[in-house]
């Protein structure tokens, strides 16, 4: 993102714990996220997009504390310095998980109740908060979908699950010379990071203030149609198949014992028709050309 936004010439301080430096931006490194290390970074003017937190799910069930602390308490924590210093504007990204949707419709931002897992509902909470807040700073909230793909910008090629992409596209290739199915799953959404990254672009330049998008492109897809476009061959889905990989983690959801991995056979499908409208903005990229193109 920052490299981004120094591509469009704007000026950029970046915040974390990492060292790197990036040519054409302001690097400030904080030995830990806390906001006592924020305290006299932000200005008058700024637009702030806090893009940390904890995103695995499986690790914030692990660390439930952790996962409130950098998804919910600490960009509140911010948005209230923020606002104290006189910046301008507050962009919080969230995620589409932050409400659990119906299985097979196409929700929209209001879609679906509150998420309850530790990952998103605490995200939820953040949106709530950050939302509430009765400072003069624009905030707003992004509901991104699964996040895949690379920005090249001028610089050197920066990428986004890119080894994960690519792992799936080894493993669907292997497993299509033997096999020509794969388990049936549901259907999920996804966006390119470069959309993405127009879309909070878009955000600033419109000062919207005390709204939620959905960033997702407009095409869905299962694990066939993954593994056809990972593979270069044609895939079909096998309820069978799921039905003896899926036998284990029933027996143990039935004893007590939550397993993600059943979370497979929903479709979670999502619209960005808000954002498209209101914004004018057209996603490009799609996940199936970017796994050919790999």
């Amino acid at each position: 993102m920052c490299r981004y936004l120094v591509d469009r010439g704007l000026p950029v301080l970046s915040v974390s714990r990492r060292g790197e430096h990036m040519e054409g931006a302001d690097h400030q490194q904080i030995p830990e996220y806390s906001d006592e290390w924020f305290r006299g970074l932000f200005k008058a003017g700024d637009r702030i997009v806090y893009a940390a937190g904890l995103a695995s799910i499986p690790g914030c069930r692990q660390q439930p504390e952790l996962a409130d602390w950098l998804n919910c308490r600490l960009p509140v924590a911010l948005l209230e310095l923020a606002n104290g210093a006189g910046a301008e504007s507050f962009l919080y990204l969230s995620s589409v998980k932050a409400k659990k949707v119906l299985c097979g419709g196409i929700a929209c931002e209001d879609s679906g109740q509150p998420a309850s897992d530790p990952y998103g509902q605490s995200k939820w909470r953040a949106e709530q908060r950050l939302l509430a807040y009765p400072g003069k700073i624009r905030v707003n909230v992004l509901r991104p979908a699964a996040v895949y793909g690379e920005y090249g910008g001028k610089g050197r090629v920066q990428g986004v699950h890119r080894s994960r992409a690519f792992a799936w596209k080894s493993g669907l290739k292997r497993l299509s010379r033997y096999l020509p199915f794969v388990p049936a799953t549901g259907y999920r959404s996804f966006v390119a990071i470069e959309d993405l990254l127009v879309a909070i672009t878009l955000l600033e330049e419109r000062a919207c203030d005390g709204d939620i998008f959905i960033a997702a492109e407009p095409a869905y897809y299962d694990l066939a149609a993954i593994g056809s476009a990972a593979s270069g061959r044609h895939m079909k889905s096998s309820r069978i198949m799921t039905l003896f990989i899926m036998l284990p983690f029933e027996i143990l959801a039935a004893l007590g014992v939550k397993t993600a991995i059943l979370d497979a056979r929903r479709s979670e499908l999502y619209s960005a028709a808000r954002l498209r409208t209101r914004l004018a903005w057209q996603p490009r990229a799609r996940y199936v050309e970017f796994l050919r193109r790999g």
